[in-house]
């Protein structure tokens, strides 16, 4: 089963605030996230994340779900994305211990300066780069030398343009929960003018690639996917006051509803609102399989 061999698929998700009033506790978000991870896997692609290293969050889930079950596969099937602020904020034993409990089955790559560069945890410390640009780090104070002298962004556009970086090495995206900007929730507070999962999922359409919005638990990939007329209105959660910039996030992905193509809407609807784990996951696969052969047919012709 390679039926997306040599594709990268991102991913993008987080925890939906109106996940549980949907009826789904939090650990069948892990179930469906671990379901597409596996299939995804088992096709061929890559998984490209770009997430934090808390190590009870979304990023090391993945890992280690995936270091269980392919730990002995020839390519290293996730490669996760570090944006510049989780980089500045961690200290330089946490990257190495990150760094070395996922080395059987990640590549990890840091996001900086507008490039992505490579990095791995060496017998005496870190290694970043590639050739003769490789630089070698031995402890916390030339870790943040090498940081000091990069130019820093602020965290919101630092954000936006690791997701730009992360979109033109992707060929799809896949959208699952996702920040609403609830006012009376403080933990489900964004950064910037949108949601992370709306800006990528923008982006992602912009770029012409695939975005498939799995809407069942809920978050900003349930609104995506009624903006973009994938789900039906009756679909919307109600909810309480949101912040004055969600809406105009929505309006915007609105605007490109024509990039998604009608031959896929049938599948996209069914997957949008599918809660079903491996079943789902393997629609999933499908459906990127049927889009990016759609894509490259419209290419051939044009």
């Amino acid at each position: 089963m390679t039926s997306l061999k040599g594709r990268s698929v991102a991913l993008s998700v987080s925890d939906a605030p109106d996940r549980a009033r949907l009826g789904f506790p939090a650990r069948e978000v892990d179930r469906a996230l671990f379901s597409i991870c596996t299939v995804l896997v088992r096709v061929g692609a890559k998984i490209i994340y770009a997430g934090n290293l808390d190590p009870n969050g979304f990023t090391f889930s993945i890992f280690r779900h995936l270091k269980s079950a392919y730990a002995s596969a020839q390519e290293t099937p996730f490669i996760h994305i570090v944006p510049e602020p989780i980089l500045r904020d961690v200290s330089f034993d946490g990257l190495v211990a990150a760094l070395r409990e996922g080395a059987v089955v990640v590549e990890t790559r840091i996001h900086i300066e507008d490039n992505l560069l490579p990095i791995r945890a060496v017998e005496d410390g870190l290694r970043i780069g590639n050739g003769g640009q490789r630089t070698r780090l031995r402890n916390d104070a030339e870790f943040k030398s090498w940081l000091n002298a990069k130019h820093e962004l602020d965290s919101v556009t630092a954000y936006s343009a690791v997701r730009k970086a992360v979109t033109g090495i992707s060929d799809a995206r896949v959208l699952l929960g996702g920040k609403m900007g609830l006012l009376d929730n403080p933990s489900d507070a964004y950064k910037g003018t949108m949601p992370g999962i709306i800006e990528e999922a923008i982006l992602a359409l912009q770029a012409g690639i695939p975005c498939i919005p799995l809407g069942a638990f809920g978050g900003a990939a349930r609104d995506a996917a009624i903006a973009l007329n994938i789900l039906s209105l009756s679909k919307h959660v109600p909810r309480g006051v949101q912040s004055p910039t969600y809406p105009s996030s929505l309006d915007q992905i609105a605007l490109l509803c024509d990039k998604v193509p009608d031959a896929m809407r049938p599948a996209l609807t069914a997957l949008a609102d599918d809660d079903r784990g491996e079943p789902m996951a393997y629609g999933v696969a499908d459906a990127l399989e049927r889009w990016l052969s759609l894509k490259a047919g419209a290419c051939a012709w044009e």
